[in-house]
């Protein structure tokens, strides 16, 4: 019973958390903004606001449920004071506004080296004056592992699930002409359950090798894990995946530096690792900014056919195999250069099409399927120029 009521508390830790609700405010946000880019370039949205949401609840929590199992099985043990720095840090960098800073390697790595560094502080208020001390008490090892765990989860969505539903646009060039874009926005909240030193709790848990006392409950906080890129110069799932190799070698640093603080100045080493965390994370947002100004643009208009810069999901487009980045170049073999020839084309025939499409390696396939008899324009195809939904709109 002992336990159970241990895991309960440990479940309300995470519900009266005021960051998950700001999180999962944001989330919705998040979908809301990306349906009102979708309708201004093309018309019609590619994913729903509910969408969006449902395609984070399980990455979400999967990422939460490995990251609680490693650091339970350890024995991490970390106190209110560190819990509330992070979810400080992480409200802090919140205020910017943008999702590529809503990062566990920046909150982590913030609360590292001011936990490392921390002077000591007496507000006359109770509770902070707690807090503090508990910093500054704390294992910092121990915070060193959720960090790395951390950093680890940060990397993994990233990499399995960072490219899935980017969001593609039309913007305008340095010369004025339509080109298209992703952009990839996802916000996961990842709830890790870690142990935290209380009075009457988890009694058996004086086996774990990490721990430094013999009496715990459990405590859960919501780790925000935020991705944005804007991508204009090649595919997503290409420009996705390099940043995830990139966060990846950033957690194996981080995690590397960890393991050194077990042997010397734990402190050290851990601010060491937050340091490098910080430095590597804003340097990516900074590569990710001199890739959209300096790269060529990757979805432009080569002249020989309509460029598909997006898909629209569950349409006869998806059915075909049609991939964002290629050219549509004949219709039921008739060559086409606009949307308009694309429909009038379609019209051929009123179930069936066949596309002469050029690939991402410049070669030619054929593809064919059937259409709406009745409504050719739900083929859900977005292609690189207004579509006849916002020049109805303009006019």
């Amino acid at each position: 019973m002992d336990m159970l009521i241990t895991i309960l508390r440990g479940v309300l830790t995470l519900l009266y958390n005021p960051l998950l609700y700001l999180l999962i405010a944001a989330v919705f946000l998040v979908g809301w903004q990306r349906v009102r880019r979708e309708r201004r370039s093309f018309g019609i949205k590619v994913y729903g606001i509910l969408n969006t949401v449902l395609a984070l609840i399980g990455p979400s929590f999967l990422l939460g449920a490995i990251g609680s199992v490693v650091l339970i099985g350890l024995g991490v043990a970390l106190p209110a004071g560190l819990v509330v720095l992070v979810t400080v840090w992480t409200l802090l960098f919140m205020l910017t506004g943008q999702l590529r800073c809503v990062s566990p390697m920046l909150s982590f790595g913030a609360a590292a080296v001011f936990a490392a560094f921390m002077p000591s502080v007496h507000t006359g208020i109770a509770v902070i004056d707690r807090w503090a001390a508990e910093i500054r008490d704390a294992s910092l090892f121990d915070f060193g592992i959720a960090f790395a765990v951390a950093a680890l989860m940060e990397a993994a969505a990233v990499l399995l699930w960072g490219d899935r539903q980017t969001s593609p646009r039309l913007i305008n060039s340095k010369r004025g002409k339509k080109v298209g874009a992703h952009e990839a926005n996802r916000l996961w909240i990842a709830p890790i359950f870690f142990l935290i030193p209380a009075t009457g709790a988890i009694h058996e848990a004086g086996w774990w090798p990490l721990s430094d006392g013999t009496v715990f409950g459990l405590c859960a906080l919501p780790v925000a894990i935020g991705y944005q890129q804007f991508i204009t110069h090649s595919l997503p799932k290409k420009a996705v995946q390099r940043s995830g190799l990139w966060l990846l070698a950033t957690a194996i640093v981080v995690t590397a530096w960890t393991a050194v603080g077990y042997f010397f100045r734990p402190d050290l080493c851990v601010a060491a690792a937050g340091a490098v965390a910080l430095l590597s994370r804003l340097a990516l947002i900074v590569w990710h900014a001199h890739e959209q100004n300096s790269k060529p643009l990757y979805f432009v208009d080569r002249g020989d056919g309509l460029r598909v810069v997006g898909i629209i999901p569950n349409t006869p487009a998806e059915k075909m195999g049609i991939q964002p980045g290629e050219i549509v170049q004949k219709v039921n073999g008739k060559p086409v250069r606009s949307e308009a020839d694309f429909y009038y084309a379609l019209q051929e025939n009123a179930t069936y099409c066949r596309l002469e499409v050029v690939d991402a390696a410049d070669e030619v396939r054929f593809v064919k399927g059937t259409i709406f008899e009745n409504d050719p324009h739900k083929i859900g195809l977005l292609f690189l120029e207004p579509s006849r939904r916002v020049k109805e709109k303009a006019n």
